[in-house]
């Protein structure tokens, strides 16, 4: 008996590369899409909350901060998505990684009931968490599409180049320009 008939032959897999077969399609058609999306919104809602409807082109165009703003929203709930790309791409974690997603928006939920009990609305520490509020209540909602989005199929890759392509636009705009 020979060693090649006692040893199994050993097949490579997508899990046998350092990067998984489908990241292309996981980055470019479903995370780029809901990350640029977030950051486009974001700028535009505060350009329209700060200068409203008639002050809305000033502010889009001359105010920094509402790009610096929307880098920080973006990469805030961008976080949890590069986790669950990660935990995918590791063989031994990709079980888990639609579990620690959901669970990390009912932590958010949970954080953000628990704020109205623990700090109500009219309390000394409302200032601080007003603020914490909205930013946690604008990322339930993301979290959710990103999830669909990551399980459900993105944008085809034609559209997830132009939405990516006009949110760095805008991304170097605010940054870079202003």
């Amino acid at each position: 008996m020979s060693d090649h008939e006692i040893t199994p032959q050993l097949r490579p897999t997508d899990r046998d590369e350092m990067i998984p077969l489908d990241f292309f399609d996981v980055f470019v058609n479903r995370y780029l899409p809901v990350l640029s999306c977030t950051y486009v919104a974001v700028v535009f809602g505060l350009a329209l909350k700060k200068g409203g409807l008639f002050g809305f082109i000033p502010h889009f165009f001359g105010d920094k901060s509402i790009y610096w703003l929307a880098l920080i929203v973006a990469t805030w709930v961008s976080i949890p998505a590069v986790v669950w790309i990660i935990m995918r791409g590791i063989g031994a974690l990709e079980k888990f990684a639609n579990s620690w997603y959901k669970s990390t928006t009912m932590m958010l939920v949970i954080v953000l009931a628990s704020s109205f009990i623990l700090f109500p609305p009219t309390g000394q520490a409302s200032g601080i968490w007003v603020t914490a509020r909205l930013f946690i209540a604008a990322a339930v909602p993301v979290h959710a599409v990103q999830y669909w989005f990551f399980r459900h199929g993105g944008l085809e890759t034609f559209q997830s180049t132009l939405l990516s392509a006009f949110a760095l636009a805008l991304m170097l705009y605010g940054l870079i320009i202003i």
